[in-house]
This record gives structure tokens, sequence and C-alpha cells, in this order.
């Protein structure tokens, strides 16, 4: 299985052209179906909305004729007007799209804030895959992160990117964080270091054997992998493994807690999705 319907959401700028770029890596290795989307804000008077409206069609034509030269397979383009959220996760479901796909947020010089943007609200709030893309592509993924709690919502993250193709030929790396229960209470009850670290490494082997499940489960344990198991806050643990990992793609499923609420929401999406330079797929659980 593979993408085969892509859609780009695009506001003209450099991290969008890095989207673009990726998409259409994507859309030649899978023959997948693409569209370039702009959102004009409509918020404005009318003959801007036309000016504006008119400009972001020339642009896209002319990136549209960058990805397929020849024009044998053709490249959708569509101006939309009103707030580029809403629109990005209206026009997905219109779409059918299996695939967002979309720049990174904009980093400011002095504070960086994730939660809010627009990229940040279509993963939010819609029921498709996002593809955050960071980096100018160099080819299919070759090295992937995968980050597990060994709840459903990761199985589904997995299994949705074993299904765009992303896992297929990369190396990949399983992340996950256990927290070893016991371990304060025995600190606290000064044993000895030697039965703490038999403790730990018990429940290291146990947490080891959980994430070969749940891998066993989704692809049937067929493709090679990596486990890295860590202690403590998933966030510094992601970060600091996408670091020395330096993966191309990082997959990270998110959580709806009474629909609307983000599995790595503020503590742990907002500090690995503004900090990591790879690309990142984030999963809904209703992928």
């Amino acid at each position: 299985m593979s993408a085969s319907n892509i859609l780009v959401a695009t506001d003209n700028s450099m991290r969008s052209e890095l989207a673009i770029l990726r998409a259409a890596r994507i859309r030649e290795q899978y023959a997948a179906k693409l569209t370039l989307l702009h959102v004009v804000d409509d918020d404005q008077p009318p003959e801007l909305i036309s000016d504006a409206s008119l400009g972001a069609e020339r642009l896209l034509r002319e990136a549209a004729a960058r990805i397929d030269p020849s024009g044998v397979c053709e490249v959708a383009t569509l101006v939309r007007g009103g707030d580029p959220f809403e629109v990005i996760v209206n026009v997905a479901q219109e779409l059918a799209a299996d695939l967002v796909v979309m720049g990174a947020h904009r980093r400011r010089i002095l504070k960086d804030v994730f939660v809010g943007t627009s990229i940040e609200r279509v993963m939010r709030t819609g029921s498709k895959p996002v593809l955050m893309v960071n980096q100018s592509p160099r080819g299919p993924y070759k090295k992937v992160a995968v980050a597990l709690d060994l709840s459903e919502v990761s199985a589904i993250a997995l299994k949705t990117a074993h299904a765009l193709g992303f896992l297929g030929s990369a190396a990949v790396t399983h992340l996950h964080t256990f927290e070893p229960l016991a371990k304060g209470m025995m600190i606290y009850a000064d044993l000895e270091k030697d039965v703490i670290d038999a403790y730990v490494a018990r429940e290291t082997v146990d947490a080891h054997r959980a994430v070969d499940a749940l891998i066993a489960a989704v692809d049937g344990g067929s493709a090679g992998y990596d486990v890295r198991l860590g202690e403590g806050a998933p966030a510094a643990f992601i970060r600091r493994a996408v670091e020395e990992i330096a993966p191309d793609l990082l997959v990270i499923g998110t959580r709806g807690l009474r629909g609307f609420q983000h599995f790595l929401l503020g503590s742990v999406a907002d500090e690995v999705l503004r900090t990591v330079e790879c690309d990142v797929l984030v999963v809904p659980p209703v992928s």
C-alpha cells in the first residue's frame, strides 16, 4: 500500500515549497494524485480577495508545471477563501485525501509558539494524517523513528505509516518510554542499588516485549526494526532520540480526548514539533 491521494496546503512561502517538493517525490514514487491548495483570507475587501486569488492561482500553476513539466499527469490546483485551517480540513474531506502535506510552522526568533498555528489546528481537529515537512527532500525516507505508547492510537499511527508506504524500505526505530512504578519507592526505602537495577532491568524487558507485541499485531513482525527504550518524560526522550538517530521522518499519533484534545498537545507536541529538524507524520486516531 502507499499514498494515493495527496493534498498539499501551501501559503506560497519557502516552507511550503519544501512541502510541495516532498509531495512531488511521494507522487512520483507511488503515482499518486496530487492537489495543491492555497487559502486566501476572505476577511478583506473584495478587490483584494480577487487580486490575491489571481496571484495564488498563477503561483500554483507555476508550481504544478515544475512538478510535471510534460503535463501528462495533471497536478490539480485549488484556491479557496476562508480560514486556512477550516478550509484545509474541509478540502481534505471533500477530496478524500489520504495525506495532507504542509510546510513547518514559522519559527520565531525570540519565542516559538506552536499551539494555535494553522498546522497545529489542522493536526488537532482534522481526521487525516498530516506530514509536516521541515527538510528539503533527498529521496524516499531512509530512516524513520516511530513514537509508541502501546495504545490503540500508536497502533493506528504505525499502521498508517505502513499504509502510506513510509516504512517499506526504511530503517525503522521504535521509541517508547516507560515508568518503573516501584523504583521511586525502592529508592525511598533505601534498597541496595543492585536490587533496584535488577527490578528496572525486568521492567525494561517487559516493556520491550510489549513493544514487540504491538508491532507484531500491526505488521506481523516481518519487518526488521530497532527499539529504543527510555524512562521518564516522553518529550525529552523523543527529542534526545531524534537528535541521536537523526531520522528523516518521525511518526507520532494523536489521542482524541473528548474529541478535541491532542495526545501530544502542549506538553509533548509543543516541544517535539517545534524543535525537531526532521519531517513529522502526525496521525489522528480515526485515520
